[in-house]
C-alpha cells in the first residue's frame, strides 16, 4: 500500500485588502495571512477575518456595479 501525498491548498488574498488591514491593525502582512488561514486563533484574528470578508464583499459589489454600467 502506498501513502498518498497530501497537497496543501494555496490561498490567494487581495494584496490591497491585506495592506489596508495591516495599516488598520498595525500588524505585518504575514501575520494577517496567518490569521486568515486559521493558523492564529485569537480575538484579533476573528476581527481580521470578519473585516476581510466585509471589504472583499464591498470590492466585488463595486466591480459588479461598474460592469453593469458598461
Amino acid at each position: 500500500m502506498s501513502k498518498g501525498t497530501k497537497k496543501t491548498e494555496k490561498y490567494t488574498y487581495d494584496q490591497r485588502i491585506l495592506q489596508a488591514l495591516g495599516d488598520k491593525y498595525g500588524l505585518t502582512i504575514t501575520y494577517i495571512r496567518q490569521c486568515l488561514s486559521g493558523k492564529n486563533l485569537s480575538i484579533t484574528a476573528d476581527k481580521i477575518k470578519a473585516d476581510y470578508k466585509e471589504i472583499e464583499k464591498a470590492f466585488s459589489a463595486a466591480i459588479d456595479n461598474l460592469n453593469s454600467k458598461l
